[in-house]
């Protein structure tokens, strides 16, 4: 980034600043030097050097590496002291003398000259200084479009050079700056607001040889244009939004107003956008002091204030707002004379606490700022309804109740309903918890117990007092309700199922640990069928059931669960499968024969109960008194069996077996005979 650019992106004020890090240079060899092609065909040349007092300087200029050709038919001589540059620049010394508040023109030209970062601003932003004081020079006829080389030669007070040289090459690409926008304009009477926008260097960089900004503006009424700029107003780092006060010279006139930028040559940019403004008078009357206010006889506000001393007041508006927080709103509908001190305020409600405010309106129709506020309270003796139609019902998905009520009470008269709740069943004291810790205005409320909810069972007592804004309170409404029982006993933790008495079932369980429960259920799911029914319901001591209806060698699945006193009925406790059947094995086999045959050993039988018998298992050994082996197990609906390996002398056994498995208990040994 070039000196000059380093110049406008580092300015933070008006008028003359301090710039951190940038003086002129006395080295030649750390010297800069910079080049803006402007739209108008000349190229402003300008340098950070402190040529010496008494020298001067010619400037070369290249075209595209070209010969040097001599622009300064003589020496520049930069002017030798304070009288000179103060005879020269006119109103614009009497201006930088008046920013750096020095009288001595000699004194100001020495500044002036000194390297410090505050000149290299003021050179940057003055062309005019920077010319007279040898730090720029302008080429009148610049080659727009090439690619140029300055040179400027320093000699001394001789004409001789110094051996000092600067140089500086670039394109020479035409510059103009770009035009503030958004302008804007309000006023208070003749003091008048500008604000515009304009980017920063970092949002457009081709604004970078912006410096600063001038002011304008034309009295409609006589097309007489005014340059407002009577301060350097500065292009600053990192600002995009600026403004400048302007007075102009009457009221009740049309002015426009607008701005331009200026580059570090002193090229102007196209104006800004026009801003019209009527200026008038509107600067308001002083505020009204001292208002007071009171409460009558008749419970009404009697406002009262001074007469305001401004001469052009023609009456005043009186404001007034509901308690500490309520916007003000008009209540005269029309002025009251300038010599009016007083109102009454008719219109109040009792219980409400009210703050007034007096404002005065000039002839021009300027209203002051509001007074102080002055505040009354009405007082209220009123007592509230009590709320109507209290009514409690109980959310059991949400395990907590809702009430609601009607209430007469009108809502700006209402401070808040006061909910409470106490357990009566069982009794817990009779002290009523209030519910609500803040105001509460809604007709309905939602309770969602204690800190752990509520207990199933429990019945509460509910109350709603309706509390006036004056404090007064209406007689309470009460309901109750018992929370509803909704979660179901635990099953007794076992259950024992075993046949009795050859055809009958027996249930039995322990009580279940639940101390609500008042009954218990039986269950028996058939198997086969796959259906349930419900056997039995017994009370909590009667914890066992006899089955008679069943069918032998049926399966089937018992089932018991408890049931408490709000009818919740818990989950089963399964028994295992049972099979029906008899106690006892079945009977054994009876006349049992054994004989020889062509296929083998026949063996016949009869049964006493072949309902009762599933399969028959046929053993065999070789002496009566043996170890029986088996040899066979025949379906329970056979009576017969030939086994080929079987011969004539061998003894058998036949023992019916039950679908339990059991076998009967005795068998007659035979002897196998030929026929």
């Amino acid at each position: 980034m070039n000196y000059l650019n380093r110049i406008i992106i580092t300015a933070t004020l008006l008028a003359i600043i301090i710039l951190p890090d940038i003086i002129f240079s006395q080295n030649i060899d750390l010297a800069e030097m910079d080049v803006l092609a402007r739209e108008d065909g000349k190229a402003y040349i300008f340098h950070d050097y402190a040529i010496p007092l008494s020298h001067g300087f010619h400037v070369y200029r290249s075209v595209n590496n070209g010969e040097w050709v001599q622009l300064t038919d003589s020496p520049f001589f930069p002017v030798q002291n304070g009288y000179q540059l103060q005879q020269q620049m006119g109103d614009e010394f009497d201006f930088i003398q008046e920013s750096m508040e020095i009288e001595n023109a000699q004194r100001t030209f020495l500044l002036l000259r000194s390297q410090t970062d505050e000149n290299a601003i003021i050179n940057a932003t003055l062309p005019n200084l920077a010319r007279l004081l040898g730090r720029s020079f302008i080429d009148q006829n610049a080659p727009i479009g090439e690619i140029v080389a300055y040179r400027i030669e320093i000699v001394d007070d001789l004409n001789r050079p110094t051996g000092d040289i600067l140089e500086h090459e670039s394109r020479l690409t035409p510059e103009r700056p770009l035009q503030p926008q958004n302008v804007e304009a309000d006023h208070e009477e003749r003091r008048v607001r500008l604000q515009w926008h304009y980017p920063t260097h970092d949002e457009d960089p081709a604004t970078e040889n912006v410096m600063r900004f001038q002011t304008y503006y034309r009295d409609v009424s006589n097309n007489r244009t005014v340059n407002a700029t009577d301060a350097i107003l500065l292009r600053t780092t990192n600002q995009n939004e600026y403004r400048k006060h302007i007075t102009v010279p009457d009221i009740d006139r049309e002015y426009e107003f607008w701005v331009v930028a200026v580059d570090y040559s002193g090229q102007q940019s196209e104006r800004s956008e026009v801003v019209t403004l009527l200026i008038r008078d509107n600067i308001p009357p002083s505020m009204v002091r001292r208002v007071r206010a009171t409460v009558s006889d008749r419970y009404h506000s009697e406002i009262t204030w001074p007469a305001s001393t401004d001469i052009d007041v023609v009456g005043y508006h009186v404001y007034k707002a509901r308690g500490d927080e309520e916007e003000y709103y008009r209540i005269t509908d029309e002025l009251l004379p300038p010599l009016q001190t007083f109102f009454v305020h008719e219109e109040t409600e009792p219980g409400v606490q009210y703050r007034y405010a007096v404002t005065a309106v000039d002839e021009n129709g300027n209203e002051s700022e509001r007074s102080n506020p002055a505040h009354v309270y009405i007082w209220d003796y009123r007592t509230p309804e009590p709320v109507s139609d209290l009514r409690v019902s109980f959310d059991v998905e949400q395990f907590q109740t809702e009430l609601s009520w009607q209430s007469d009470t009108e809502p700006e008269m209402l401070r808040t309903f006061q909910i409470l709740r106490r357990q009566i069943h069982p009794e817990a004291g009779v002290t009523f918890d209030q519910l609500n810790e803040s105001a509460h205005l809604d007709p309905h409320f939602t309770d969602s117990g204690y800190q752990d909810g509520f207990r199933e069972g429990l019945t509460f007592e509910y109350g709603v007092v309706t509390v006036a804004l004056n404090g007064n309170r209406s007689d309470t409404v009460w309901t109750d309700i018992q929370i509803p029982v909704i979660t179901p006993p635990e099953p007794p933790a076992s259950i024992d199922v075993r046949m009795r008495n050859t055809e009958r079932v027996q249930v039995t369980w322990p009580a279940s640990v639940s101390t609500d429960v008042t009954s218990y259920k039986v269950y028996r799911h058939h198997v086969e069928s796959d259906s349930t029914n419900t056997l039995a319901e017994r009370g909590r001591g009667m914890r066992v059931y006899r089955d008679d209806e069943i069918k032998l060698f049926n399966q089937y699945v018992y089932s018991v669960t408890a049931v408490d006193s709000a009818g919740n009925e818990s989950e089963p406790v399964l028994a295992d499968t049972l099979l029906a059947h008899h106690q006892q094995p079945p009977p054994r086999s009876r006349n049992v024969q054994a004989f020889t045959t062509d296929e083998g050993v026949e063996l016949r039988w009869q049964v006493q109960d072949s309902n009762i018998v599933d399969r028959f298992k046929i053993y065999r050994a070789n002496i009566a008194t043996g170890i029986f082996e088996t040899i066979a197990e025949v379906d329970g609906g056979q009576t017969t069996f030939i086994h080929a390996e079987s011969e004539a002398g061998q003894w058998f056994k036949v023992y019916p077996v039950d679908r339990m498995g059991r076998e009967a208990r005795t068998a007659t040994p035979v002897q196998a005979v030929n026929r």
